[in-house]
């Protein structure tokens, strides 16, 4: 029993997925069939109605191109040229190219009582060169408006609309037919996805493009402020070509969004047409120098380097001739390929940088990943290759936005690297200066240098004295200026202690602003008095940073072989004790020797200088 039921459910399970599959392939074909054009015999006259989201018009648009780039609007509107008109199979799948197309729209008003209310037809392209209106043409042949003549060859008060795609305002005066014509002539020709609006409808569903535009600008100049910061405290061209790769984004987008003609170059439409040409180029320059300077390939990947390096050349002699040369349309689609090229040789010099455990080149890759899956959709729809979408571009740009920002933590994980590696490096100089008995930061004697040369006095049996001294506000110091202050103050310190010594005298920083001095031989007191008394006045000079005059104290403390100690340890004690006498006892003398503290507890020596503190 048991068996037959799990076999007749197992049948059950079988019929349920061979009916969802049926389903499916019966809604993939359905959808397939609706996807396919009309035939030309149903394809009557647009049906002009509101609709808030904008009205289709592509599937009733006939087109026919004009190889010899001059007829005029009467002589398309002649029997011979009207027969010319057909309607596109598949009309938004086609790639651009350089010629003259001519559209035809027939339309008629759905309800007359919209008769005379304004409507705009939307070409959603900023690239066209040149583009011409003409109608509506009535029954009888009539014109009933002016042609208009706009495009990215003439400034920005030529829009009729005021938008930066293409728009057209006309109106339908009653019921019956009406024929619209436009011409197209661009580089980058195309059939457009027209449509037709009401006027506060359009500007309306424009609102969202203007927000997602804004904040990408807002972004991408944030990143070059970012750059700009980075470039100036590091110096390196790493950041100063990030910086420039977010300029020469928010200029290429700017041009392809159509805000360079509406902005900064209304009036000089020339300049917009360049900007739109070369600002990609400039970007992808930019950023193939970035790449190779945060991949390292010159390291890593040598011909990958060169290849690079090529792509820039090419890149660069592509934006004059782009402009200027025979064969516009050519350079770009060399400028895409090239573009694509690069990025995907890129995209290898990153994994072999990952390879090498090099970890800033795994972000380099998702932000190069999602930027070539951006660019690839508009690139390919572009050739003809899949149908054309007017959010192609939104994707393309919000993936440069999102590789630009990846970069930005790419260069910040090499940032901690490159902290990391001096941090490391900074260590192994210290102790390889402290090997060497040399302090790295004032240049004296480190405390391993001190006691060694101590120890060498010691074993030689030669008399010496230790002075032991502290400088006093120098907490202050770092407090109100900085320890870069504080350091200069310490270097200033060591200089001057120099100065007061003999050529055989050891000056020693032992940590922080702790200083020690050996001084050789058996010097009178009135001699260690008075040389202390110079170094306590030359201590006390102010100290010159950025402008400002720091000045610090001193406390010192002086102990004397063999009469304070007999190893170095116990003469580090006693100059100490007498150090902190001298702290203890601000009022008093600024020196001290340890003797007087051993021979008069609690007091001080006659023999003492009287010389007032400092700090």
């Amino acid at each position: 029993m048991m068996s037959r039921l799990f076999l007749r459910g197992a049948a059950d399970t079988r019929l349920a997925w061979r009916l969802l599959v049926a389903a499916a392939l019966a809604l993939f074909l359905s959808a397939v069939a609706a996807a396919q054009p009309a035939g030309d015999a149903q394809r009557g006259p647009l049906l002009i109605r509101h609709q808030p989201n904008g009205l289709p018009a592509v599937r009733h648009l006939q087109v026919f191109e004009d190889k010899t780039r001059s007829l005029s609007i009467e002589q398309v509107r002649t029997p011979p040229q009207e027969a010319r008109f057909a309607f596109p199979d598949d009309p938004l799948r086609g790639k651009e190219s350089d010629r003259v197309l001519w559209f035809k729209l027939q339309m008629r008003l759905a309800d007359p009582a919209e008769a005379s209310r304004e409507w705009l037809m939307l070409v959603p392209t900023v690239s066209t060169h040149d583009l011409r209106f003409y109608g509506p043409y009535d029954a009888d042949g009539h014109a009933l408006a002016a042609p208009v003549t706009t495009g990215m060859r003439y400034p920005w008060a030529s829009r009729p609309a005021a938008s930066e795609q293409m728009a057209w305002r006309f109106r339908l005066p009653g019921p019956g037919t009406y024929d619209v014509y436009f011409r197209v002539e661009s580089t980058f020709a195309r059939i457009y996805d027209v449509s037709v609006w009401d006027p506060a409808d359009y500007l309306q569903s424009t609102q969202d493009k203007r927000m997602f535009d804004g904040v990408t600008y807002g972004v991408l100049i944030g990143l070059m402020v970012y750059g700009l910061v980075l470039f100036k405290v590091f110096g390196e061209g790493l950041y100063g070509f990030y910086m420039l790769s977010c300029a020469c984004g928010v200029l290429a987008l700017g041009s392809i969004n159509g805000h360079a003609l509406r902005y900064p170059f209304a009036h000089w439409p020339a300049a917009a047409g360049f900007a739109y040409t070369a600002g990609p180029a400039l970007w992808a320059i930019c950023k193939l120098q970035f790449g190779r300077r945060l991949l390292r390939l010159r390291h890593f990947a040598p011909p990958l380097d060169w290849l690079v390096q090529a792509f820039t050349v090419a890149l660069a002699l592509a934006i004059p001739y782009a402009n200027w040369g025979a064969h516009p349309l050519m350079t770009f689609r060399l400028v895409q390929i090239s573009v694509i090229a690069s990025t995907v040789v890129m995209v290898i010099g990153a994994l072999i940088a990952m390879r090498r455990r090099y970890w800033p080149a795994v972000l380099y890759f998702f932000g190069v990943a999602l930027l070539l899956g951006g660019i690839g959709a508009i690139v390919v729809a572009s050739w003809g290759w899949i149908e054309w979408a007017p959010n192609q571009m939104n994707v393309s740009q919000g993936a440069l936005v999102a590789e630009l920002i990846v970069f930005a933590v790419a260069m910040g994980s090499r940032l901690q690297l490159v902290l990391r590696s001096e941090q490391a490096l900074t260590a192994r100089t210290q102790q390889l200066v402290e090997a060497l008995g040399t302090d790295a930061l004032t240049g004296a004697a480190s405390r391993a240098g001190f006691e060694s040369r101590g120890e060498e006095l010691l074993d030689k049996g030669q008399p010496f004295a230790l002075m032991l001294l502290d400088l006093d506000g120098f907490k202050g110091v770092n407090d109100a200026h900085g320890h870069a202050a504080g350091d200069q103050v310490l270097i200033a310190i060591a200089q001057r202690l120099r100065a007061q010594l003999r050529k055989d005298d050891v000056v020693a920083r032992l940590g922080g602003d702790e200083f020690a001095v050996l001084v050789l031989g058996t010097p009178s007191r009135d001699a260690m008095s008075l040389m202390a008394r110079r170094m306590i006045e030359a201590g006390s000079q102010p100290v010159e940073y950025e402008g400002r005059s720091v000045t610090v104290g001193m406390s010192l403390g002086i102990a004397c072989r063999p009469g304070d100690g007999d190893t170095l340890a116990r003469l580090l004690r006693a100059a100490d004790r007498a150090m902190y006498h001298v702290k203890q006892h601000r009022a008093g003398p600024a020196f001290t020797f340890a003797s007087d503290l051993a021979a008069q507890p609690g007091s001080l020596s006659a023999d003492v200088i009287p010389l007032e503190r400092t700090g």
